[in-house]
């Protein structure tokens, strides 16, 4: 079973600040005074823990700072360690994180993602029911982490709605229409980028133009695909 519980004392904001560094790893990972300043200003942290041998194991984490337009929390990291992917723990720590926003009258939760990552663009737009509202090209500059080192961090921002809502949202998959774009997302990026780092990207850069291009048009993403495709909707 998997608990959640908010970062309030400082050996708390330690040990997320390990969970994190264990996740991304890297040269630059978020020191434990840094997320004690962002609790202490009204943001939202907190650590996934399940017992694992009859001992307590912190499995994964998440970290939010307060926005200025129109009340919005910003989700700056939510990860789980690689033994505890695929189990639920992610799911877990948003709806969390959505319910802790809810009950501090927050109108949205944003946060980014890679829109290469086929089983990221599933989690954020099926599985937690956010909405794309923008992209953007390179937009965190070089991260030298285990996970982005090496690539441009094209991003798709997407906000998962909070006012007027009693329960947190969930999304389903789309079927594309006479007039859509498709864009397409590779298989296994992160295997990709690990065997063929050209390839990988060339696929950065196609997918770069046609968002873009969809954009420029004023084509929004509305939805996924079963296969992972992005479906892009004149507005």
């Amino acid at each position: 079973m998997t608990e959640i519980e908010l970062v309030i004392k400082p050996e708390n904001a330690h040990d997320l600040a390990r969970v994190l560094t264990e996740i991304w790893g890297g040269a630059d990972p978020i020191p434990p005074d840094v997320i004690i300043a962002i609790v202490h200003a009204g943001g939202y942290a907190s650590l996934a823990s399940q017992i694992v041998e009859g001992k307590k194991q912190f499995i994964g984490g998440s970290l939010a700072i307060v926005g200025n337009h129109r009340r919005k929390l910003h989700s700056h990291v939510t990860g789980v360690i690689d033994a505890a992917t695929n189990t639920g723990v992610g799911r877990t720590l948003k709806d969390h994180q959505w319910l802790w926003a809810k009950e501090n009258q927050f109108s949205a939760i944003s946060w980014t993602f890679d829109p290469l990552v086929r089983r990221n663009a599933h989690f954020n737009l099926i599985v937690l029911g956010a909405k794309v509202v923008k992209y953007c090209r390179n937009y965190y500059g070089e991260i030298k982490d285990l996970i982005n080192a090496g690539d441009q961090t094209d991003r798709l921002i997407v906000e998962r709605q909070v006012d007027g809502l009693s329960t947190a949202p969930s999304g389903s998959t789309c079927v594309a229409k006479d007039g859509d774009l498709i864009i397409p997302t590779p298989l296994d990026i992160v295997g990709l980028r690990n065997s063929d780092r050209h390839a990988a990207t060339r696929l950065r850069l196609e997918q770069r133009a046609s968002f873009e291009a969809a954009f420029e048009r004023s084509f929004l993403v509305h939805g996924l695909t079963d296969d992972g495709y992005f479906i892009m909707r004149d507005n």
